[in-house]
C-alpha cells in the first residue's frame, strides 16, 4: 500500500453558522492522505494504474466551493467525493483546517479531522 497526500490545499469558502461567514467567507488548509495499492503503477508507469491526486484535488475543491453551516458536512461530502475517483482508495484521512476562526479571542486555527 501507498500512501498519496495533498498538503495544505487552500480556499478562500464560505462555511459557517454565524451570518457574516457566509457573507466574508474565510481561509481553509485541507489535507487528505488516500491509501492505495499502487503495485501495478510501480511496474508499468501508467497513470490508471494509481490514484491521480488531481482528481482528489478536484473533488476538495468542488466541495470547499460548496457553502455549508457545518465543516463536519463539508468533510462528509469531501470523502464521498474522494471515494467516488478511484476503487484503489482503501483508506481516506481529511483534515479541514478553519483558519482564525471568529471564536471570540486570537486562536489561528480549528480543525476537524476524520480517518474512513
Amino acid at each position: 500500500m501507498s500512501k498519496i497526500y495533498i498538503n495544505n490545499a487552500w480556499f478562500y469558502s464560505f462555511h459557517g453558522c454565524l451570518h457574516e461567514e457566509s457573507v466574508i467567507g474565510a481561509e481553509y488548509l485541507v489535507n487528505v492522505m488516500v491509501e492505495a495499492n499502487t503495485d501495478k503503477a510501480e511496474k508499468n508507469d501508467n497513470l490508471k494504474s494509481t490514484v491521480d491526486y488531481v482528481d482528489i484535488y478536484n473533488a476538495i475543491k468542488t466541495e470547499m466551493d460548496k457553502p455549508s453551516k457545518l465543516l463536519e458536512c463539508v468533510m462528509e461530502r469531501i470523502i464521498a467525493s474522494i471515494k467516488e475517483t478511484s476503487p484503489k482508495i482503501s483508506v481516506i484521512d481529511v483534515s479541514i483546517k478553519k483558519l482564525s476562526p471568529p471564536v471570540g479571542g486570537h486562536v489561528d486555527s480549528v480543525e476537524l479531522r476524520k480517518k474512513v
